[in-house]
């Protein structure tokens, strides 16, 4: 992993005007309200490389060997293997796994 990457599993703040109305100030006092905030697991898996200053969102795999380039914004899961880039990042190409893809080291 590079530098300034951002990895986030939540959306901070719902979409809905009336939840997050006072949301920032109620943050700031220690009372986030994290019920109506939609979340999902991120998975980066073995071998990837994510680029410096990206952004991975909620709910999103990073396949193994998977290269993402600088600056991109990654919204849905990227598959092994590939080179992803841009906002929102897309895959540009395959890349060649090792040999024994199996052999951890």
């Amino acid at each position: 992993m590079s530098w300034g990457i951002t990895i986030v599993d939540h959306d901070s703040h719902s979409v809905d005007w009336i939840d997050r109305r006072n949301d920032v100030r109620e943050w700031s006092a220690g009372r986030k309200d994290w019920k109506k905030i939609a979340h999902a697991p991120v998975v980066v898996s073995n071998r990837a490389w994510i680029g410096f200053n990206v952004s991975v969102l909620k709910g999103v795999t990073i396949g193994e060997g998977a290269a993402i380039g600088a600056c991109s914004v990654v919204t849905r899961d990227i598959p092994p293997y590939t080179l992803a880039a841009g906002n929102p990042a897309r895959v540009i190409r395959t890349l060649s796994s090792p040999p024994d893809a199996s052999i951890e080291g």
